[in-house]
């Protein structure tokens, strides 16, 4: 097992950052799997720069070389908007280098934020998917989370609403 080391992005980070998620997007779109938009995030580099200004994406690293990443947020009500106590945190942009995929990076990013979320006292992962990406559905559901309905889901521009799939883990 390779040693995966989990760090906070700095500002110096974004383009690798922003690179790594249009990678995936891109193998995403040549299997007709619509959950991210090629070209969406470049598009939207403020708002991850953002995000990385305040300390919510993670680089999973195995030496230097960057082969995942996961944004830890600590409120989502747009898509939990029944939510109002804070009991979770939250796993947005969960990636992980393509040839790099069988190592089991993603369970142990998934692991790492289940340990985040008890250490700041929440009791929950939730994370959430396009409806209709099977593959994700299935990848949750054997990481140990559970199905809590779907949610059409209103983002602002340039994203719009989305047919969600929700899921929640106890930590």
């Amino acid at each position: 097992m390779e040693n995966l080391t989990i760090v906070s992005a700095r500002s110096a980070d974004l383009a690798r950052y922003l690179d790594l998620l249009e990678e995936i997007a891109d193998w995403l779109a040549a299997r007709g799997v619509t959950q991210w938009p090629r070209g969406g995030f470049r598009r939207a580099a403020d708002y991850y720069a953002q995000s990385i200004a305040e300390h919510e994406v993670q680089l999973a690293l195995v030496g230097d070389e960057l082969v995942g990443t996961f944004r830890v947020l600590l409120r989502e009500p747009i898509v939990w908007p029944e939510i109002v106590d804070d009991d979770a945190v939250y796993v947005y942009n969960l990636a992980v280098r393509r040839d790099r995929a069988r190592a089991g990076l993603g369970g142990r990013m998934l692991d790492w934020a289940c340990t985040r979320a008890a250490s700041l006292g929440r009791k929950y992962v939730r994370l959430d998917c396009v409806a209709t990406n099977d593959f994700l559905r299935d990848y949750y559901t054997r990481a140990g989370f559970e199905e809590r309905g779907e949610i059409e889901a209103r983002f602002p521009p340039p994203v719009g609403a989305l047919r969600l799939r929700r899921y929640e883990k106890q930590v």
